[in-house]
């Protein structure tokens, strides 16, 4: 299972991204491989904020775009979505003690969290820096 940020479902879902093509390229090797695309539904309501962004994209999607292109992604027999559990909760608040982290951490680390408890230990994500501090996630940048 190799798991999914946010960042890259944004850059699937924008055809005019500068790192649609190479991240399109990199989930199709995923697949290609047999491997399994996942993520909590966290990321979901993440992915719909962001897409949906006048601010970070011009244009950026409608809601209804980004609906329709997340349900149409999660329809894929190669994706599917991580339960965060109690086990999952807890290690993300013994990693933001232990490594002292502040509120624009808690999605990163909540994700992190759930990868982990599921087994998780690969990692699509245009921000590496993010979850190299928990030591284990192989992360990898389209």
């Amino acid at each position: 299972m190799t798991g999914l940020d946010c960042n890259i479902l944004v850059q699937l879902a924008l055809a005019d991204h500068p790192a649609n093509a190479a991240t399109v390229a990199a989930v199709q090797a995923e697949t290609q491989r047999g491997g399994r695309l996942v993520f909590p539904a966290l990321v979901v309501t993440e992915f719909l904020h962001v897409a949906t962004d006048a601010k970070r994209f011009t244009p950026p999607l409608t809601m209804n775009e980004a609906w329709d292109w997340i349900e149409d992604f999660m329809a894929n027999p190669a994706v599917g979505l991580l339960e965060p559990s109690q086990e999952s909760a807890r290690q993300m608040l013994r990693w933001m003690r232990q490594f002292n982290l502040g509120r624009k951490r808690i999605l990163d680390t909540h994700l992190a969290a759930v990868l982990h408890t599921a087994g998780v230990r690969r990692l699509l994500t245009s921000n590496p820096a993010d979850f190299t501090v928990f030591g284990v996630l192989e992360t990898v940048v389209p």
